[in-house]
């Protein structure tokens, strides 16, 4: 197989809810920078939720990813990806924090909150019955 067709491969079939997921929230992100206007405009907030919301698209992305190669490995392999692929999206989460705090010029706040649209928006699916992986 190609390492293109590798790439590309979804056998674990999370592509379709991740993409759900990434435009649910830069909306949700949308909103909660929306909300910050009620204080006044800073570019700060504006800069600070529009990274936060790629930085959760992207982990999601990048879960996802790590999720479809872990599928086809042995035990062992498959939790040393999956605690690399979580010791990553921290340690990004971790340096895009510490420039905002250091420079002063990205909202922390508007980086955390959107880390957390993926839980909410998939607990709002569980509350509207909507079910990806056809279990009870």
């Amino acid at each position: 197989m190609s390492a293109s067709a590798e790439l590309h491969k979804d056998s674990a079939g999370l592509m379709p809810i991740v993409a759900r997921l990434s435009f649910a929230i830069m909306i949700a992100s949308n909103i909660c920078f929306l909300f910050t206007l009620f204080w006044g405009f800073e570019w700060r907030n504006l800069i600070g939720f529009y990274i936060g919301g790629a930085n959760a698209c992207f982990g999601l992305w990048f879960l996802a990813r790590t999720v479809n190669r872990a599928v086809e490995c042995d035990t062992k392999r498959a939790k040393r990806l999956m605690m690399g692929c979580f010791g990553a999206r921290y340690a990004i989460l971790t340096a895009l924090c510490a420039v905002g705090f250091l420079t002063g010029y990205i909202s922390v706040v508007g980086i955390i909150v959107p880390q957390l649209f993926p839980r909410i928006l998939l607990s709002f699916d569980h509350f509207l019955g909507i079910n990806h992986f056809g279990k009870e």
